[in-house]
């Protein structure tokens, strides 16, 4: 992986953390105004930007996971958080596709029901709950190699694990809306170190 790919993936974490708190803070608007399930209805029933937005952080964070994934296999031979990484990529990917009920109502191809609601929203739920599962393995399996970590990768890593358990929580995991800009922030600045982000101690 060179320079170049650390730097695109720097800026992809930038305008993720950029995103992803005007999205989430206009879906959670949006669930204040009303119940959730009219809500979530109302949204499956619409296609709009904020669909595209949604498509686009999904995008992003894969991408963002999948250089991660290459620098832990390429520079401190870290096959399992590799993989870990790849099955997170994989887990948010399943997430951001449930854009496509959205397209199938809005082009006629499924009816609105409340089935369909009720079993996009388990998906979802269920998702959410494997990815906060596997990030926190990932987190588990890079605190290991802690002193082969860079400044920026320890921080992440430690807030990595932490939003995880907020996330499992549910009630704490509001908190994740801006603990994760954050932590894309510093994850940034790893990526912007190139090939230079490896402290052996």
């Amino acid at each position: 992986m060179n320079s170049n790919s650390y730097k695109a993936a720097g800026f992809a974490a930038i305008a993720l953390a950029i995103l992803f708190p005007i999205y989430w803070l206009y879906a959670f608007d949006s669930l204040s105004a009303e119940s959730f399930a009219t809500a979530f209805e109302n949204d499956l029933r619409t296609l709009n930007g904020w669909d595209a937005l949604f498509v686009t952080i999904g995008a992003l964070e894969i991408a963002i996971y999948i250089a991660l994934a290459k620098l832990c296999r390429d520079q401190f031979n870290g096959s399992l958080p590799a993989v870990l990484l790849i099955m997170m990529a994989a887990v948010v990917g399943l997430i951001h596709a449930t854009v496509l009920v959205d397209i199938s109502l809005a082009i006629g191809l499924l009816a609105p029901s409340d089935t369909l609601i009720n079993v996009t929203i388990m998906f979802s739920l269920i998702c959410l709950f494997l990815y906060a599962v596997v990030a926190f393995i990932f987190a588990i399996s890079m605190l290991v190699r802690f002193s082969q970590l860079s400044v920026p990768l320890k921080v992440f890593t430690i807030g990595l694990l932490v939003a995880c358990v907020f996330q499992f929580t549910i009630v704490l995991g509001v908190i994740n809306i801006f603990l994760f800009p954050v932590l894309m922030i510093v994850l940034a600045m790893h990526f912007f170190r190139g090939e230079h982000e490896v402290e052996v101690v």
